[in-house]
């Protein structure tokens, strides 16, 4: 993978520090905000896309008996904490820890018919910190490193978006970058979508990223099991960047995780 082709699809070289989505006052629905304002996507329902375009293979991790035996443990945390619980309650850096686009976001939960239920649930930090899957985050070498491992369950969905992650390093956003590792094979039913490709049948520990400042995406699980994902978030570095550009579809990459407290 080339890191380079996202950063000159980067709509913004930087924003200001203190940018908090004020030009967004003016948009009922976030995805109309993001779709004009902020992405670079182009947005042909009927262009033809495949993997290498707005998403990349990265290869996979090694999955251990250890972490297969963990995933029930993951499934009941999750479903203490829904999507919506962690997107409204508290953002740090945001005045009142509260997004400013929130009435957006309800305005597009309910256009997509998600109002009211969870539809994708997290086990966000400081849970994840405590098994041995932190050690996949860890090992791409970002700064201000993020994990979440996301559970989502049989006939839920999370509709078409765009990722809102300037305020995370808006000096320069196109930095930013948000890696995915398939916890569990896939089951027939469970999808994530690109803007126009679709990707499935992963195997577990298969990795990958997206251009998250640009591509349009979702999921959905029509299957009759979980569908357990990781998700990591940071900024890159030129480690991080060496990493990328040696990694492809037969890439594996090694770690050796330690479990460093008790995941409850």
């Amino acid at each position: 993978m080339e890191p380079l082709d996202y950063e000159k699809r980067c709509k913004h070289e930087s924003l200001p520090l203190d940018f908090q989505y004020q030009d967004a006052v003016s948009y009922a629905s976030n995805w109309d905000y993001l779709k004009e304002k902020h992405s670079n996507y182009h947005f042909d329902k009927f262009k033809s896309e495949s993997e290498g375009e707005w998403w990349n293979d990265l290869g996979h991790f090694k999955i251990t008996q250890e972490m297969r035996d963990m995933l029930p443990r993951l499934e009941e945390a999750a479903s203490k904490v829904g999507w919506f619980d962690v997107t409204s309650t508290h953002h740090p850096g945001f005045p009142g820890a509260k997004s400013p686009m929130l009435d957006q976001e309800e305005y597009d939960r309910i256009a997509g018919g998600q109002a009211g239920r969870e539809f994708t649930q997290v086990v966000p930090e400081p849970s994840v910190l405590d098994t041995p899957f932190q050690a996949f985050g860890e090992y791409f070498k970002m700064k201000r490193m993020r994990t979440r491992i996301h559970v989502q369950m049989p006939g839920q969905m999370f509709s078409m978006h765009i990722d809102k992650l300037w305020h995370r390093y808006p000096n320069d956003p196109k930095k930013i970058l948000r890696i995915c590792v398939m916890l569990s094979d896939y089951e027939p039913g469970q999808v994530l979508v690109y803007g126009n490709s679709v990707f499935t049948q992963w195997r577990e520990g298969a990795v990958h990223c997206f251009d998250t400042l640009n591509v349009p995406h979702s999921t959905a699980n029509m299957s009759r099991v979980p569908r357990f994902m990781m998700v990591i978030t940071g900024i890159r570095t030129e480690e991080t960047d060496t990493i990328l550009r040696s990694s492809n579809h037969d890439t594996t990459h090694s770690v050796s995780p330690q479990i460093v407290g008790e995941f409850k």
